[in-house]
């Protein structure tokens, strides 16, 4: 009799929408193995040769796997490998490590991954899951790097004989734009974070995917059944007749519900009643220009910019920023595009940038007090930003404020770098506009006063929430105090948006709040004029603004700030969102 199948449910990062029913197969990592050895003056070159030499069939191997990335996903495939462009031909790194095998006679793979290592361990120390899933695309092309180093003749990913669900400890783009679309059914892997390449790839491909999983890829063994639930990330192994039957009627579902929302991709986000509500994407790399572009965002409400500094070994140049950013304001035009200015400090901390060690980070040198800070920093940023301005629709964002100060410091430092361009004879948008990121309570409780300085106000509700519950949400022990009804962030948020349009300016929000389809005709009830959330849940939130009418939203509004608890207001969203739109929820 054979042994009886393990019967599981695991819960994990929901990283792309969709349901899959289907056997495991498991892919086994390639680990490289690098010993440290001697190497005498005559073998100094020839090793320098070896890791230019490995440089370049990498970028051989890059250039053949970006054409297959390509041909299937347009243009984004394309883009998604800009990351690793930059770790291959980043200047620093080509310079240390060649600078290191001559100084240090030592085996250039050695030195190759001694060099690439510090790299991989700040980005592995970070919380934020953005810069973590950046981890995987360095590990991945200092593997290939050092293979070709060391001569290897390997093959990254085994052959796929009939369809199924990857399970792996974690997969890299590259390993996932080789694989046969036709025989992958789901992604699920140990680590990973729902906006790394591979999660973007897979979103991108309509892949379902759950990542941070843990332990799944020593859970399970290849030839099992699972379901992975992408939406709301969970993995059920082995599961029973009945698990089979529901899940089944929820593909079917998905499917009808994937063909309604298709239709209104191009229609304006409006409600019945006439309200129009500002739809937009928040990005964090440029690769993610294609599917905001196909899901229909009326611009980007959030650029992060923060990638370009932790993706190399040095500060970008203004040159290299202005580039990007111009190509961003290129691809949206006419619509807008708001750049977030540098939001270092906290889990973020570039290994070339002297920020001090502090006893709580996030209460520390971050954000806009690095930038006022670091005033040459700050100027370079701005000037790449109000130089690719010259397409006018370009706004800046100002981070974390936390007080007037603040405003006005940032301000006269725009205002200097406006006379230094134009005495330079460089042309920008001069009535550039600009906001104040609110994220902090003290600038909530102060927004009156903000909104008379700026164009206009974005809620940043991840680190709101955060700060006025005192809750790290990173910290397992409190996490269930961390949720998006706590009346005390309502009513934040509520004095917020009241206070910018007393001051005749529009109020965003660009955190996860606004994602989340629950809290959609709450937060158009509470007035808010914009929401800018991931790209890929554009349609349905466009779905329910066009079903509901202003009217309505406001009349929930007001039941949600009647109730006295955050439990309560909770039940109450969730029964008035599940009864009109129980396919979102």
């Amino acid at each position: 009799m054979s042994p009886k199948r393990l019967h599981l449910r695991m819960k994990g990062v929901a990283a792309s929408p969709g349901i899959a029913i289907g056997q495991v197969y498991i892919l086994t990592g390639n680990i490289v193995k690098v010993e440290q050895r001697d190497i005498d003056a005559l073998q100094v070159q020839a090793e320098v040769e070896k890791f230019k030499t490995a440089l370049e069939l990498t970028k051989n191997d890059l250039t053949r796997i970006q054409s297959k990335a390509k041909s299937k996903m347009g243009k984004e495939g394309d883009k998604l490998f800009d990351v690793y462009r930059l770790l291959l031909e980043d200047v620093s790194i080509i310079d240390e490590t060649i600078e290191r095998i001559k100084n240090e006679k030592k085996n250039a793979d050695y030195i190759y991954y001694s060099v690439m290592i510090k790299f991989q361990e700040m980005l592995e120390a970070a919380t934020d899951e953005y810069f973590v899933g950046r981890v995987a695309d360095i590990r991945d092309v200092k593997q290939r790097v050092i293979r070709h180093i060391q001569g290897e003749k390997h093959s990254f990913m085994l052959q796929i004989d009939d369809k199924a669900v990857i399970v792996a400890r974690e997969l890299t783009p590259l390993d996932t734009v080789q694989l046969d679309r036709s025989k992958v059914l789901a992604f699920a892997t140990d680590v990973g974070g729902k906006t790394s390449h591979a999660a973007i790839m897979a979103q991108s491909l309509q892949i379902p995917s759950v990542v941070g999983l843990k332990n799944i890829s020593t859970m399970v063994q290849t030839g099992d059944t699972v379901i992975v639930n992408g939406k709301a990330g969970e993995v059920i192994i082995n599961p029973t007749d009945d698990e089979l039957t529901y899940y089944h009627q929820a593909q079917a579902k998905i499917k009808s519900l994937r063909e309604k929302l298709e239709t209104v991709v191009k229609l304006p986000c409006r409600t019945v009643d006439g309200k129009d509500i500002e739809l937009a994407a928040n990005i964090e790399f440029p690769g993610d220009m294609e599917a905001v572009k196909r899901y229909g965002a009326r611009g980007i409400g959030l650029f992060r910019t923060e990638y370009q500094y932790l993706a190399k070994a040095e500060l970008p140049t203004e040159e290299e920023q202005y580039k990007e950013y111009y190509s961003i304001a290129e691809q949206m035009h006419p619509d807008t595009v708001i750049i977030r200015t540098l939001d270092i400090g906290g889990d973020k901390k570039p290994k070339f940038i002297d920020i001090p060690e502090e006893d709580n980070p996030f209460l520390g040198l971050r954000a806009i007090r690095y930038c006022l800070d670091n005033p040459a920093v700050f100027k370079s940023q701005l000037r790449a930003i109000l130089r690719a301005s010259v397409l006018g629709n370009i706004k800046i964002l100002l981070p974390m404020i936390s007080c007037m100060d603040e405003v006005m410091r940032a301000k006269a430092i725009i205002n200097e770098v406006k006379r230094d361009l134009r005495n330079e004879g460089i042309s920008f948008d001069e009535s550039i506009g600009y906001g104040a990121m609110i994220e902090v309570p003290s600038a909530a409780i102060i927004a009156d006063l903000i909104a008379k300085e700026v164009e206009f106000l974005s809620i940043g509700t991840n680190d709101l929430i955060q700060y006025t519950l005192a809750v790290d949400r990173g910290n397992e022990h409190i996490s269930y105090l961390y949720n998006n009804y706590a009346l005390a962030v309502l009513r934040l948020i509520q004095k917020v948006i009241n206070a910018g349009h007393e001051q005749g300016v529009w109020v965003g929000m660009c955190g996860e709040m606004a994602a989340d389809p629950k809290m959609t005709m709450l937060l158009v009830g509470m007035g808010l004029d914009e929401l800018s959330v991931t790209p890929s849940i554009l349609p349905e939130i466009k779905t329910i603004i066009r079903s509901i009418s202003l009217k309505e939203t406001r009349h929930i509004a007001e039941k949600v700030f009647k109730q006295t608890s955050s439990r309560d207001a909770e039940k109450f969203i969730t029964k008035v969102t599940q009864k009109r739109f129980s396919d979102f929820i």
